[in-house]
């Protein structure tokens, strides 16, 4: 829900009421002049999207390796035009496609 601060103001217990009555609901205070909104959500629900941020980053920290990858003595822009040559190979031409 998306309402403007002005008429927040009078209605905040309402929406207050509103918010901790719905697991997922937020309420967005526009203010004018403002590029971005202010958001009113349950403490537990605040928790939540916190941890599972910090989750997300975590995931990102640790360096990606294949097992068994494979080793190459071309450099790295010589294996990027044979893979770009390969990937070629595989993708049907335009005139190819019915």
């Amino acid at each position: 829900m998306r309402i403007p601060l002005t008429k927040a103001r009078s209605r905040l217990f309402e929406l207050a009421d509103l918010v901790r009555q719905a697991e997922d609901t937020a309420v967005i205070f526009e203010q004018r002049g403002r590029a971005e909104g202010v958001a009113l959500v349950r403490e537990a629900r605040l928790k939540y999207l916190e941890d599972r941020v910090m989750q997300m980053e975590k995931q990102h920290d640790k360096p990606f390796t294949v097992a068994g990858s494979l080793t190459s003595s071309l450099e790295d822009d010589e294996l990027e035009q044979v893979l770009k040559a390969l990937r070629k190979a595989w993708t049907p031409s335009a005139s190819k496609r019915v």
